[in-house]
C-alpha cells in the first residue's frame, strides 16, 4: 500500500511526523520520493539544536509580531519555508494539533504552496465524529483519511477521504469512502483515485466575497427583482438579503463560480472599507473578514499591499489602477502686471532701446535746427533741447502732438518717422491687450504631480488605503505629497467639494480603458470647477485576496489569464459603467482633460481686471503731485529775496 500511495506523492516533499503506537516503514519506497522529511512530533527541542535554521531570530520575529507560537509550530514553519513540505503523513491522536499548527505555521511562513495533500493515519475505534470540527477540513479538498480495522479476512484499511464539495449546510467536512485495501489479498476494492479531483465540480460550494459596494469594481444593488446572489451578512427574511451584484471585477467570480458550478454569495457585515491586516494577524474590513475566515475572496480595487500579502494569498492581476486627482481648475489672472503682459520681456527691452535712441535722435535734431535757423541770441541751450527732445518722445508714443514749432525739413521728417513707428507699435501693444482681455490668460492648475507637490495644494480622500501602497517611499517627492494628504468621511468631503471655491484635489481612480472610479461626493457642481491631472500620482495593479491555502486559486488565475487574452476586461468595463454609473459624470471629468481657456465661455470683465491700469494712473499721478510740488519748491526758492550787506 505504501507503495500505491507513493505514486501519488512522488514529485514533493513529504513530511512524516513518526508516532511510537504506529507502525510505519517507508523505507523501501524513500528512494521515489523527491525528498523526504522525518519529524519526531515527542522530540522536537533536540531536533533544533542540530538543524542549521536560525531558530532564534525566528523565534524573535514571531514575538515581535505577538503571534503565539510552540516547537511543533516552529518546526511546520520550518519545513514549510526551507524543505518546501507540500505533503504531510500523520498519525493518531497527533492529527489535532497537527492541524491547528499547520493553520497558523503556512500563514506565519513566507512561503506557501497550492498543491497540499495531507494523509492521517487512523484506529477505527479511536475515530470519533468531532474528529473533523476544524475548518481546515472543509477547506482543504486533498485530504486522505487511512482508518485501520478488523474485519473476518484481517486487517482492512477503509481510505476516507472529507466530501469537501456541496454547501456548508451539506457539511463539507465529513468524511467519505473512497476506498478499501486488504492487507493480506493486497489489493483496493473500488480502484478509485486516492486524490480525486474534486474542484472540476464544486456541486454548489459557497464562495463568499467580502463585499461592499465601489464601482465599477463591484456594485452591489438592493431590492432587484433580478438578483443573483444573497448577502448573507444580514438575516434571510430581510428585504436586503436577495442582491444584485456586478462589477468589473465581481464578473470573475461569477464567471468562475459558472464554470465551476459553485454559488457566489456576499457578505457585508464588516466589509465598509478596503480594511488593513496586522502583525498579529487580525485585521479589519474587507481583508480583516478573509483573514477571519468569515469570506473566501475580497474584491475592489484591492492593491497588492505588501501587509496583506504577508498573511493572506493573492491572485493574479486583475486591472491596472492609476491614483489620480480632480484638482481646482486654473482661474483667470487679474493682476498689476496685466499693462506689461501684451509684450514679452526681449521686447519690452527692444522698445525702451527704441524710445531711448529716438530721444536722442529729437535732442540732436532740435539742437542742430537751433545752430542753422535761429540766432545766436534767441537759441535754447542743450538742455531745453534735451527736454524738448525727451517729452516729444513720449508724447509720440502714447499717439499725442507737440506744440513746438519747427522750420527745418530734417525735424519735421524725423517727427513723421517717429510717429509712424510709435504708431506701430502702439497699435501692437492695443491688439496684446485686447486679446489678452478677450482670451483671459489662466493660472497654472496642479495637474502634474511636480505641481501639485509645488503648490502645495492639499488633497483627500476617504481611507488610507488610498495612499498605503508609498506610505513607505522614500522619494522626497512621495513624501512631500504625503505631507498634504489627509482623511476625511464622505460626509466632509462632499462638505469641502460644495464650496464656492474648491481649493482641494480630490482622489479618483483611472480604469485601463478611459473611465473613472470616482466617489459619490463629487457631484457634477462641483467637478465644473476641478480639472483631473494629467498624470497618475501612483499606479497599481489590482488583486484578489485569498486565505492562505485557498485550493481554488490556481483556477481563480487560470480563468483571469484567459480573461485578458480574450479581451472581455475591455468590454466589461465599458458595460459596466454603462449599467451601473453616471455616463454624464464619466464624460464631465473626461472633458477636464481637455479643457483649454476657450471652453471657460465669456467672463464678464470686472475691476480686478484693471488692476494694473489703476496702478500705472495711480503711479503717474502720483509722480506728477511730487513733481509740481517739487516745482513749486524750487520757483518759491527763486523767489525768496537774499539778504545783502552793505559795506
Amino acid at each position: 500500500m505504501s507503495y500505491k500511495v507513493g505514486t501519488y506523492l512522488n514529485g514533493s516533499t513529504i513530511c512524516l511526523f513518526w508516532n511510537r503506537n504506529f507502525e510505519f516503514q517507508p523505507q523501501a519506497s524513500v528512494a521515489d520520493y523527491a525528498s523526504f522529511v522525518g519529524i519526531n512530533i515527542n522530540n522536537l527541542k533536540g531536533s533544533f539544536d542540530e538543524g542549521t535554521v536560525d531558530v532564534r531570530s525566528m523565534k524573535k520575529q514571531l514575538q515581535e509580531k505577538n503571534l503565539l507560537y510552540d516547537d511543533l509550530l516552529l518546526k511546520l514553519m520550518i519545513s514549510i519555508e526551507v524543505t518546501h513540505c507540500e505533503t504531510f503523513m500523520v498519525f493518531g491522536n497527533d492529527i489535532a494539533r497537527f492541524v491547528d499548527a499547520f493553520t497558523n505555521a503556512s500563514m506565519y511562513s513566507i512561503w506557501r504552496s497550492l498543491h497540499n495533500r495531507f494523509i492521517f493515519s487512523h484506529v477505527a475505534d479511536e475515530l470519533n465524529e468531532n474528529c473533523c470540527d476544524n475548518f481546515f477540513f472543509e477547506d482543504q479538498p486533498n485530504i486522505l483519511f487511512i482508518v485501520e480495522s478488523q474485519d473476518a479476512s484481517g486487517a482492512v484499511f477503509e481510505i476516507k477521504t472529507n466530501k469537501y464539495v456541496g454547501t456548508r449546510a451539506e457539511k463539507p467536512a465529513q468524511l467519505q469512502l473512497l476506498d478499501r485495501y486488504y492487507v493480506a489479498e493486497q489489493r483496493f476494492q473500488l480502484k478509485n483515485l486516492l486524490f480525486p479531483n474534486k474542484l472540476k465540480d464544486l456541486q454548489g460550494r459557497e464562495v463568499i466575497i467580502a463585499g461592499f459596494d465601489y464601482r465599477p469594481y463591484t456594485v452591489i444593488k438592493y431590492n432587484k427583482e433580478n438578483s443573483n446572489t444573497r448577502d448573507i451578512g444580514v438575516t434571510q427574511d430581510s428585504g436586503l438579503s436577495n442582491v444584485y451584484i456586478d462589477g468589473t471585477e465581481a464578473r470573475v467570480v461569477l464567471n468562475f463560480c459558472a464554470k465551476f458550478n459553485c454559488t457566489v454569495q456576499i457578505d457585508t457585515t464588516d466589509a465598509d472599507d478596503w480594511g488593513t491586516v496586522y502583525q498579529n494577524m487580525s485585521g479589519d474590513g474587507a481583508m480583516g473578514m478573509v483573514i477571519n475566515h468569515k469570506a473566501d475572496i475580497c474584491i475592489g480595487a484591492m492593491y497588492s499591499w505588501y501587509e496583506g500579502y504577508t498573511y493572506l494569498d493573492l491572485s493574479m492581476y486583475l486591472v491596472r489602477s492609476g491614483i489620480t486627482c480632480l484638482v481646482p481648475a486654473p482661474l483667470r489672472l487679474a493682476s498689476w502686471y496685466l499693462p506689461l503682459q501684451p509684450f514679452q520681456t526681449n521686447l519690452w527691452a527692444a522698445v525702451l532701446v527704441y524710445l531711448c535712441l529716438e530721444t536722442l535722435g529729437l535732442v540732436l535734431a532740435y539742437r542742430s535746427e537751433q545752430e542753422l535757423y535761429v540766432s545766436e541770441i534767441a537759441r535754447d541751450g542743450w538742455w531745453c533741447c534735451a527736454k524738448l527732445g525727451l517729452a516729444t518722445a513720449f508724447k509720440l508714443f502714447i499717439s499725442q502732438s507737440g506744440n513746438s514749432k519747427t522750420t527745418s525739413v530734417t525735424v519735421r521728417v524725423l517727427l513723421f518717422a517717429c510717429f509712424l513707428n510709435d504708431i506701430i507699435i502702439t497699435s501692437i501693444y492695443g491688439g496684446g491687450l485686447a486679446s489678452i482681455l478677450t482670451i483671459p490668460s489662466m493660472s497654472e492648475a496642479a495637474d502634474t504631480v511636480p505641481r501639485l507637490r509645488n503648490h502645495r495644494l492639499q488633497w483627500a480622500a476617504n481611507s488610507e488605503a488610498w495612499v498605503s501602497a508609498i506610505r513607505g517611499s522614500d522619494d522626497p517627492l512621495v513624501q512631500d505629497l504625503l505631507s498634504n494628504f489627509h482623511i476625511y468621511s464622505d460626509e466632509q468631503l462632499l462638505e469641502l467639494a460644495q464650496e464656492t471655491q474648491v481649493r482641494m484635489g480630490f482622489t479618483v481612480e483611472r480604469l485601463p480603458f478611459g473611465h473613472f472610479a470616482i466617489g459619490d461626493y463629487l457631484l457634477p457642481e462641483a467637478i465644473d470647477q476641478m480639472v483631473i491631472m494629467q498624470e497618475d500620482l501612483y499606479y497599481q495593479y489590482t488583486v484578489a485576496f485569498v486565505p492562505r491555502l485557498w485550493p481554488l486559486l490556481e483556477q481563480f488565475n487560470t480563468l483571469i489569464y484567459s480573461w485578458h487574452s480574450s479581451g472581455f476586461d475591455k468590454y466589461w468595463e465599458y458595460r459596466v459603467v454603462a449599467d451601473n454609473l453616471n455616463v454624464q459624470k464619466q464624460q464631465q471629468v473626461e472633458s477636464t482633460m481637455t479643457r483649454s481657456q476657450e471652453d471657460i465661455g465669456p467672463v464678464r470683465l470686472g475691476m480686478s481686471n484693471f488692476a494694473g491700469i489703476i496702478l500705472v494712473w495711480v503711479l503717474g499721478s502720483t509722480v506728477a503731485t511730487l513733481i509740481f510740488v517739487a516745482e513749486l519748491f524750487v520757483d518759491n526758492f527763486k523767489k525768496t529775496p537774499t539778504n545783502t550787506s552793505l559795506i
